[in-house]
């Protein structure tokens, strides 16, 4: 295969050293940022998916730590092809490879900074030499990258066989003595393994499906189109021929399974179609105080804002005000409803209705 030639408009920033080359650099880089950003402006980047928030720098970090052994391997790739694969839009890839091309080991030498540039839609990388050398991990490196991978291992849908089981396989020699009766054996759920295998062949499923906002049981009919983990849940989005709508069930509120031996279409839903973040779902903002925190870490949510004083203004989308009352009532005072206004008496509503059934249970004295 062909490769291109590179061309003058290659973009590579480097660390500024302090004095008059400060100056001529930052020309340079001015420069090519314009030419960078003219040729950009002839495609504009994809508006990207549906997200909670903002990333965080640890994710943004963390990410790169994947991409860049990605990229390095393949040497040039395009743009759209790499942000499909890491489930980012254009935009954000962007912003995270100029990042880490400012990135590097002292004494911050062209030779010593990541070699990662984009140019005419592609993104091309060369191996610098800090990525030449072994890696060598510490003790304590080595334990938590040890006990990441036995447990996704033990994720459905694994490779017994792959290249993750031959590196824990690797690793294991170097593990400090005794570490080999350490097991992570993380909790079971339910069907997983067979609404995988249906979403892979479009049978479709009976299910019994409990329902705590309702406090229901109903027997209906779905197809699986995708199975995901969020905060340590599995859930399934699937066709619900109940209500003929999208939806995204609970794997573990799934009490009965069973194929039917009718099949549909197969279809692929990318996260920005999951019905969770749906705009046709009621939305709420609240304000949740510096205390309530775990509210934004436990929930997928819409959008957030950071405020100076630690709380944060999150955007959620509900299913039942049933279940948006009892999180008001655990929360107490550290959240409050901002809009829409109808849910603003909700806390105090449901916080009676507990007490009366609270009441009407006790035995009378």
């Amino acid at each position: 295969m062909a490769t291109k030639k590179k061309s003058n408009s290659r973009r590579k920033a480097a660390k500024p050293k302090a004095g008059k080359s400060r100056r001529v650099k930052s020309r340079k880089t001015q420069k090519a940022g314009r030419k960078t950003a003219g040729r950009r402006s002839a495609k504009k980047p994809s508006t990207g998916r549906s997200r909670r928030g903002p990333r965080s720098a640890a994710q943004r970090v963390s990410g790169l730590l994947v991409m860049l052994p990605w990229i390095m391997q393949r040497k040039r790739v395009k743009i759209s092809t790499m942000a499909r694969q890491f489930n980012l839009s254009e935009t954000e890839l962007i912003e995270d490879l100029q990042m880490a091309a400012v990135c590097g080991v002292p004494p911050y030498t062209p030779d010593a900074l990541i070699d990662v540039y984009m140019d005419n839609g592609m993104v091309i990388a060369e191996v610098p030499l800090v990525f030449s050398r072994p890696l060598k991990l510490s003790t304590a490196e080595l334990f938590a990258v040890t006990v990441m991978a036995q447990a996704a291992m033990q994720l459905p849908g694994a490779d017994k066989k792959g290249p993750l089981a031959t590196a824990l396989a690797k690793l294991a020699p170097l593990m400090p003595s005794g570490a080999e009766t350490i097991k992570v054996q993380l909790p079971k759920t339910r069907f997983v393994k067979e609404l995988l295998a249906a979403v892979n062949s479009g049978e479709r499923q009976e299910i019994e499906y409990f329902s705590p906002a309702t406090q229901k049981r109903t027997n209906r009919v779905i197809t699986a189109r995708k199975v995901f983990e969020d905060s340590g849940r599995w859930y399934v989005a699937a066709d619900d021929h109940l209500s003929g709508e999208d939806r995204v069930f609970r794997v573990d509120r799934i009490e009965s399974l069973a194929g039917t031996e009718i099949f549909d279409q197969l279809r692929e839903v990318r996260d920005d179609e999951l019905p969770w973040f749906s705009e046709s779902l009621q939305q709420v903002t609240l304000r949740v105080q510096k205390s309530a925190r775990w509210i934004v870490e436990s929930y997928p949510y819409v959008s957030r804002v950071d405020n100076a004083d630690s709380s944060v203004d999150v955007t959620m989308s509900i299913t039942s005000t049933h279940w948006l009352g009892r999180l008001l009532v655990r929360a107490g005072n550290n959240v409050k409803v901002l809009k829409p206004s109808e849910f603003k008496s909700l806390k105090a509503q449901t916080a009676k209705a507990v007490l009366a059934r609270y009441q009407a249970a006790s035995p009378q004295a």
